[in-house]
């Protein structure tokens, strides 16, 4: 009998949280000619609120994001939720650098090499295929043009 994560399940799972973080970094450093050095904390924040969001998880795997997620701000609710998980991401955040996952150099988030990636399935591998993808297209915009299209408001 297959187990399918539902989504309050998943965001409580810190390890596959720390794993879509680890995810998402790779993906946006494995961008030839990125538009901005480094993943950010603000990055990092915007992660797991779309990935573990079966809405938004959904709209992310179907469409171009180039093209297509600007559309979807309304669904996304993306301020509220990075308020509210922001605690989660950083547990995960947390549990990826413990991990040996993540680490940070100079204020820069970095990818470590790991010898064996985990393999995952059904919706864990969806969570961790949306954070792939949605670092590969954060690494192709600017910090300003990637938060603005997500509505993100950067307050301070």
């Amino acid at each position: 009998m297959s187990v399918l994560l539902n989504e309050y399940e998943a965001m409580l799972n810190v390890g596959l949280g720390a794993e879509a973080l680890t995810a998402y970094t790779a993906a946006f450093h494995a961008v030839r000619e990125r538009r901005e050095q480094a993943v950010t904390l603000w990055h990092l924040a915007t992660v797991l609120p779309l990935v573990f969001h079966e809405v938004s998880r959904k709209a992310i795997l179907t469409r171009n994001p180039e093209n297509d997620i600007a559309q979807n701000e309304a669904i996304f609710n993306l301020n509220r939720r990075m308020r509210a998980t922001f605690p989660r991401t950083m547990r995960s955040l947390n549990c990826a650098i413990a991990w040996g996952l993540l680490g940070i150099e100079d204020g820069t988030i970095l990818v470590r090499p790991v010898r064996r990636r985990p393999s995952f399935s059904g919706e864990s591998r969806n969570i961790i295929s949306t954070a792939k993808k949605l670092g590969t297209w954060a690494g192709q915009l600017t910090a300003f043009e990637y938060f603005t299209v997500l509505g993100v408001e950067l307050r301070r």
